[in-house]
């Protein structure tokens, strides 16, 4: 009887070793497991941020006001915001001489109607007639052909003139005016570029500024028409570039692309076929 009850005991306090060591071996498993979880999740937990920035633009009389206000959201995983910090900037600066003649007509006075369908002597949707060696393409323009022409009253300081044609019909669809030197602004007592100026009295229209980091403007001239002016660290080649396009032309030069790719391809469909026929009856 007592070596019964000593066994029973013993079978007992195995049974309980042996759980403690399998609670043992779960919770090193549960750690390992901890230990290997991606780094993915643990960054889902992380705050997010999120920058919004707004710009405007408005006129009163000679000035321009240009504010930029950007706001920076930290939000937590579950949605809650974690902070919210709001920078404004602010820059105001005159327009040419004291007056906004030639610019913007008087409330109530009659205004003739501004040109916009032409640029530097170029009319938009007339076709341009060039040798065919001086027409080429340009790998940053997929839809159109270029070729180098030279305006009647070139800009002073500008180097080369492009214009940008349907790959088709040749038809005019944007015209670009570059610089290899930067184009200093002129009077210094004035914060606007000269040629800023020119092109807002040009056209009767302000201004759009693009970017806070380079002086590069838009101007929408008229609907589906716009002039653009980057005037300093433009691209590679150039320091200046002013740039005038028309949408409804560029879209005839998409189409003509697509028609010309098709017709390509069909042409090499069939110069196959007929070899592999010539082939087929060689064989």
């Amino acid at each position: 009887m007592t070596n019964r009850k000593m066994l029973t005991l013993g079978l007992a306090a195995g049974m309980v070793a042996l759980a403690g060591t399998c609670l043992v071996a779960n919770e090193k498993q549960s750690d390992a497991a901890k230990a290997k979880q991606p780094a993915a999740a643990e960054k889902a937990k992380e705050p997010a941020t999120r920058t919004q920035v707004e710009t405007s633009v408005t006129t009163n009389g000679n000035m321009v006001t240009e504010r930029r206000r950007e706001t920076t959201t930290t939000t937590a995983a579950d949605g809650s915001v974690v902070s919210t910090c709001t920078s404004e900037s602010l820059q105001s600066y005159p327009v040419g001489d004291m007056s906004t003649a030639g610019v913007v007509a008087a409330p109530g006075a009659k205004a003739d109607p501004v040109s916009t369908d032409a640029f530097l002597g170029l009319k938009f949707g007339d076709v341009f007639k060039a040798d065919k060696k001086d027409i080429v393409r340009d790998e940053d323009e997929p839809s159109l052909v270029r070729a180098k022409f030279k305006p009647a009253k070139p800009l002073a300081g500008f180097d080369d003139y492009f214009v940008y044609l349907t790959p088709k019909t040749h038809k005019v669809a944007m015209v670009c005016a570059c610089a290899k030197k930067a184009i200093e602004p002129g009077d210094g007592n004035w914060r606007r570029h000269y040629l800023v100026e020119a092109l807002e009295k040009r056209y009767r229209t302000w201004a759009r500024r693009l970017s806070w980091t380079h002086p590069y403007y838009r101007f929408d001239v008229a609907p589906g028409r716009r002039v653009t002016a980057c005037l300093a660290g433009a691209s590679d080649d150039y320091e200046a570039v002013i740039t005038a396009w028309d949408a409804d032309v560029t879209r005839i030069a998409d189409d003509e692309r697509r028609e010309m790719a098709e017709a390509e391809r069909k042409a090499a469909e069939e110069s196959r076929g007929k070899r592999m026929q010539d082939a087929l009856n060689a064989f």
